[in-house]
């Protein structure tokens, strides 16, 4: 039975598809929105591939939903393209793929060091690069499934303590809409996901830089507030349902969202000048 949210899709170019027993890949999936995301796609009835680079906890995900579990760096492209060949002939070609491992770090710009940038750009935005390139092809070749990148709330509303952050997850931004525009002639649907404050791991292993090294516990609680991961997976789920191009999640991310389009750079400027003491 088709559903009204898959008619709208077929009227947007790219068929949508059942998940039940549909191959579903989510890098960075032993914890916080990846780990969420494998179980969301589980209990639709997908098989869940869960690569991540601590092994250990791609495991216990993996071994949570019943599905299989790979270790992989998305920073190292030659990693990431022999995973997808392992895993066609494993598992089978994925019918959706979540890149959604990432990294984060905060600190004024000439705090930050060369090696600080090829950091979280490698992971990032590269690595979002890498998943597409190495799964792509057969991906295309079969003509039929989706590809969800992790953005970020901060990819369109910038801060100047976050010019790393806010540059690979506006770069994941731009790439997506460019390669939904791109892939939508092959049957492949494209979404970016944009979170707000999320309450994950990943503020505890934030890279703090120069004088934000202090601001490490007053983040922790800033995020301990935050939504539940869960409210991210079931919007990748939805992305992937309705085919939806940009998906904000949380309030704060939507308001982002909408007043990025409307308030003047005048208002914009001293909004982005703020320190935002929660990253």
């Amino acid at each position: 039975m088709v559903n009204s949210s898959n008619r709208k899709s077929k009227k947007r170019g790219v068929p949508r598809f059942d998940l039940l027993d549909a191959v579903v890949v989510v890098t960075g999936g032993g914890s916080g929105i990846g780990k969420a995301t494998a179980e969301e796609f589980a209990n639709s009835g997908s098989i869940v591939v869960v690569i991540d680079k601590n092994i250990e906890s791609a495991e216990k995900t993996a071994a949570g939903v019943g599905g299989y579990a790979f270790s992989g760096d998305v920073s190292n492209f030659e990693v990431m393209k022999e995973l997808s060949e392992t895993i066609k002939s494993q598992v089978g070609v994925p019918k959706v793929l979540v890149n959604n491992a990432g990294v984060a770090m905060t600190g004024h710009f000439l705090e930050m060091s060369r090696d600080d940038w090829d950091w979280i750009l490698g992971i990032n935005l590269n690595g979002v690069i890498n998943g597409c390139l190495a799964f792509g092809p057969e991906m295309t070749k079969v003509g039929e499934g989706h590809i969800v990148n992790m953005s970020s709330g901060l990819g369109y509303f910038p801060r100047s303590t976050e010019s790393a952050y806010v540059t690979s997850k506006a770069g994941v931004l731009a790439f997506s809409q460019s390669l939904r525009a791109d892939w939508f002639k092959l049957g492949i649907g494209v979404s970016a996901i944009c979170p707000g404050i999320i309450n994950t791991p990943i503020i505890v292993n934030t890279k703090y830089v120069g004088s934000r090294s202090q601001d490490m516990e007053e983040a922790k609680k800033v995020f301990g507030k935050g939504h539940s991961p869960k409210i991210v997976a079931k919007a990748v789920r939805r992305a992937v349902l309705k085919n939806e191009a940009v998906v904000p999640v949380g309030v704060e991310s939507w308001l982002g969202w909408v007043l990025n389009g409307m308030l003047p750079s005048r208002v914009t400027d001293i909004l982005n000048r703020s320190e935002f003491r929660g990253v």
